[in-house]
């Protein structure tokens, strides 16, 4: 093959599941924030907008190492040896489906107004704009942030940096569990969101003051920074893409050592599944707690539902985030059909699809007895809800449980497979 023609050679597409649960998660996120814009006047959007920017930055101080690192089309990259300003073209690609899945919530949560479409356009577009500036300007600090920590965290690993926190483990038995390599990549994450905190607290008080500099000043600060940071990288960005993809591939890949020092569930704790799908049901939580802190997540999901209740919030709004929490958690189990988790052949020869899609289920329902709780005490500490919203939510939850295994197993084992197994 000529190197022209491998040059034009397209990448690999994401899987059928990844775009599955992406456009599950976009629906709902657009349709949640349609039914909170419905009949609310311009304060209750400025807002809803200022609480969503927030959410995004949380979004982006946790994801980008999640969807960047470690690039899997790197090898393939490599081969095809693009330039510098392309490899920082694509991978900020990557990092589009992100940006998308906060932007338009955004917009709706702006103008939809079935009762006046057309009210006071300027100030929601104004409002708009600057939940956007922000909203790019974080997505972007963060990515120059994370892109380019291949350097340091190697330092960190070798013991050429960080010696102090190493001190701090060794001598005082302080730290946290992470391979020293990583700990970067923490403190990136705090960092990242206490500047995108600092930002929106900042134009808030501007847009109160009536000051324009303040209202839009920290957007385009942060954006502008971002940008400089990634034009003086663009002529050398292929270094800082392979040295910080190879060694997040070194550290997280093939069996790495793992995110924390929680030993993994236990095979007699999963007693409330059938003997007949056990073993899959561990080996799939096995691998789902060793690519996701889902507990963690989760704990962190509802306080943010509690402090909603505590305030008194519109339930129209716990509704959608009760609806996201719920369904990004399911959609997890499609970490369990890429590739490296389960390899089709394998898949197929262990069990037949219809048992994968009960085995994908109860992986989804480990969760349901906490989010039974924790539903539970805010009824029982509440009035606004009783047993009957726990209820609901629990039987939401379960169908959604086995949707999203039928879905991702449709999407990895097949249809086709699924009809002859069960004609």
């Amino acid at each position: 093959m000529s190197t022209s023609r491998l040059a034009s050679s397209p990448l690999p597409p994401s899987s059928r599941t990844q775009r599955l649960t992406y456009g599950l998660l976009l629906v709902v996120l657009s349709g949640a924030a349609v039914v909170l814009a419905d009949g609310a006047d311009l304060d209750a959007r400025t807002g809803g907008l200022r609480l969503w920017t927030l959410a995004g930055a949380g979004l982006f101080a946790m994801a980008p190492p999640n969807v960047l690192l470690p690039d899997p089309n790197a090898s393939t990259l490599q081969l095809l040896n693009w330039p510098p300003a392309r490899l920082l073209r694509y991978q900020l690609g990557r990092l589009g489906p992100l940006i998308l899945l906060v932007v338009l919530p955004a917009v709706l949560l702006t103008f939809v107004d079935p009762a006046a479409p057309l009210r006071q356009l300027g100030p929601k577009a104004a409002a708009l704009g600057q939940a956007l500036l922000l909203i790019v300007g974080i997505a972007g600090d963060s990515f120059a942030h994370f892109a380019m920590l291949g350097p340091r965290s190697q330092a960190w690993q070798e013991g050429r940096a960080g010696q102090w926190y190493g001190r701090a483990v060794e001598e005082r038995g302080q730290g946290i569990s992470l391979p020293r390599g990583l700990v970067p990549a923490l403190f990136a994450t705090t960092r990242c969101f206490v500047v995108g905190l600092t930002a929106i607290l900042l134009t808030g008080m501007g847009t109160q003051a009536g000051s324009w500099v303040w209202a839009w000043g920290p957007g385009l600060v942060l954006l502008g920074w971002a940008g400089v940071r990634l034009w003086r990288a663009r002529s050398a960005y292929d270094r800082h893409f392979y040295h910080t993809t190879a060694f997040y591939d070194e550290v997280m890949g093939g069996g790495g050592p793992r995110a924390d020092g929680r030993d993994p569930i236990p095979f007699d704790a999963l007693y409330w599944v059938p003997s007949r799908w056990r073993p899959s049901v561990w080996a799939g939580l096995r691998q789902l707690d060793r690519r996701l802190p889902l507990g963690r997540l989760l704990a962190l999901a509802h306080a943010g539902v509690w402090l909603l209740c505590i305030r008194g919030t519109d339930p129209a709004l716990v509704t959608g985030a009760l609806a996201v929490i719920f369904l990004a958690q399911t959609a997890a189990c499609g970490l369990l059909t890429t590739p490296t988790a389960a390899p089709l052949s394998f898949q197929r020869t262990l069990q037949s699809a219809l048992d994968w899609i009960v085995a994908r289920t109860f992986v989804n329902l480990r969760w349901l007895a906490a989010h039974a709780g924790s539903l539970a005490l805010i009824a029982l500490f509440g009035d606004t809800y009783g047993t009957a919203w726990v209820l609901t939510w629990s039987a939401v939850h379960v169908a959604l449980s086995f949707g999203t295994a039928v879905a991702a197993t449709l999407a990895h084992e097949g249809w086709g497979q699924f009809r002859r197994e069960t004609a």
